[in-house]
């Protein structure tokens, strides 16, 4: 187990070491993880006010259904 470990601490400090080298690939890979987390917040609020906007809808179609005349009461 002690060698797994050490072998994935191994490739995480060679990786945080050749990108401390590369400010900018860095800087990219921080702004893209920002940019997917930003994405997904906004994708997750977008459906919840489009589900609000349907049950809008809902509840206009239904109120003007009241008003329309059916087979059996013309």
């Amino acid at each position: 187990m002690t060698g797994i470990t050490e072998e994935a601490g191994s490739t995480a400090r060679s990786l945080i070491g050749s990108l401390a080298s590369t400010p900018v690939i860095l800087a990219l890979v921080v702004f893209n993880l920002f940019y997917i987390g930003a994405t997904t917040w906004l994708q997750i609020k977008q459906s919840e006010r489009f589900a609000d906007n349907q049950a809008l809808w809902e509840r206009v179609v239904d109120k003007a259904m009241q008003y329309c005349p059916t087979p059996d009461n013309k």
